[in-house]
């Protein structure tokens, strides 16, 4: 028989047998752990792993923005705290950014007693974008829909649908940062 006197714990007043020793973990050692550790940096540093949401400056290249006009409402205030610090400003010679603003409300689900059940909400941004001659360089109608479940809360209501505007609004601004991305890869590729 095997002398199994050292393996017994005593948990209050309880005889406990482990039949079993338990294994050392092989990745506890330091000696072991700091070169695995440079080993996998050094396999995921060269696998030219990229996020994909990841936006790139395109080596410093920006489009400098001359003017910005945007409607003197709420959400026009919004898109333009949005957009400030996601472009360049330019005194002279980048383009000049227009922006009109509608949104549309509607009735998507009405039940059997005519009550409004959910609503869609869509935002449309008509960007137009000149050079400094007054030429149109670009011009995109951007559209963010979005719907939300109507409660018996009409402060519930108001503050859904504004948070459902904001987040409209932060998407149309990351949509026009990427048009300027991608205008400012197609003037460095046509200046080549």
């Amino acid at each position: 028989m095997a002398n199994r006197s050292r393996n017994a714990l005593l948990c209050r007043g309880v005889l406990s047998i482990s039949l079993c020793k338990k294994p050392d973990p092989i990745f506890a050692a330091p000696h072991v752990i700091v070169p695995l550790l440079i080993i996998v940096s050094l396999l995921v540093a060269g696998c030219g792993f990229e996020p994909v949401y990841a936006v790139r400056d395109n080596a410093g290249q920006t489009t400098p923005i001359s003017k910005l006009d945007l409607p003197d409402t709420r959400a026009g205030r919004y898109l333009g705290n949005q957009l400030r610090g996601r472009f360049t400003s330019a005194e002279t010679g980048g383009l000049a950014l227009y922006v009109t603003l509608d949104e549309a409300r509607r009735d998507a689900l009405i039940a059997t007693d005519g009550s409004t059940e959910r609503i869609d909400l869509t935002m449309t941004a008509n960007v137009r974008l000149e050079n400094a001659s007054g030429d149109i360089v670009e011009t995109r109608a951007l559209r963010v829909s979005s719907s939300y479940n109507r409660s018996s809360s009409e402060l519930a209501n108001q503050e859904t649908e504004a948070s459902l505007r904001n987040t409209a609004l932060d998407r149309i601004a990351s949509d026009i940062q990427f048009l300027l991305a991608d205008l400012a890869v197609n003037v460095g590729r046509n200046a080549l």
